[in-house]
């Protein structure tokens, strides 16, 4: 399938044929981001030459792609209405500022579906929350009280210097 006839799908699927939102340039940056993406999260190698994605994509991966892509165009209109404003005068009100949040709501209930999806496909694949953080291992916090060392030679511990257990 064509980079065109996908963007034309995304398009549709973003509620956006008239491309008031979007235009093609935006789109077509989506679904690459998205390709590359799904080429990591399925172990697959998608590459994006003359402007077509090789493989094409079929079947659930590309509804996995447009779904990527859809997630690509929220985070896009999240910034793009970060700064948008609520104005009133009189009896008239406008008020746009609730915009980024509706982005993220709905970048949100996109990306869980694609979790869900891409479980079904490859459950080893499947994306955790916590996935992008590193975890330490044990830690314990370190107590000092006021008035006590502890000798660096035989850990005695005493208020003295010299120590009183080895003479250093």
């Amino acid at each position: 399938m064509a980079t065109s006839d996908l963007l034309a799908v995304l398009r549709t699927d973003l509620g956006d044929a008239d491309a008031t939102l979007f235009d093609e340039t935006t789109l077509t940056r989506c679904l690459y981001r998205a390709a590359l993406m799904l080429a990591q999260d399925l172990d697959t190698a998608f590459a994006i030459v003359a402007g077509e994605i090789v493989p094409t994509p079929e079947g659930v991966e590309q509804e996995l792609l447009l779904l990527l892509a859809r997630i690509h165009a929220c985070e896009v209109m999240r910034s793009r209405t970060a700064n948008a404003f609520a104005f009133s005068s009189g009896d008239k009100r406008v008020d746009k500022s609730r915009q980024p949040e509706q982005w993220a709501k709905l970048e949100a209930d996109l990306r869980d579906q694609y979790r869900s999806r891409l479980k079904e496909v490859k459950p080893e694949a499947a994306l955790a929350e916590d996935d992008y953080f590193v975890h330490p291992g044990h830690i314990v916090p370190v107590v000092y009280e006021q008035g006590v060392n502890v000798c660096p030679y035989c850990q005695a511990q005493s208020a003295l210097r010299p120590c009183p257990t080895c003479g250093r």
